[in-house]
């Protein structure tokens, strides 16, 4: 008796993403604070 023994399906899977969102939001409230710094954006007074 002979039996085929078939490899499950390969799915595609999507890229990893290289940072976190966490990440992300680190790196964009230091860039607008660094902006904002720099005098690019305006400093709202609360």
């Amino acid at each position: 008796m002979t039996t085929s023994v078939e490899a499950p399906p390969k799915k595609e899977t999507q890229p990893i993403s290289r940072f976190s969102l966490d990440t992300w939001a680190v790196f964009l409230a230091l860039g607008l604070s660094l902006l904002i710094w720099a005098g690019v954006i305006k400093h709202v007074p609360w």
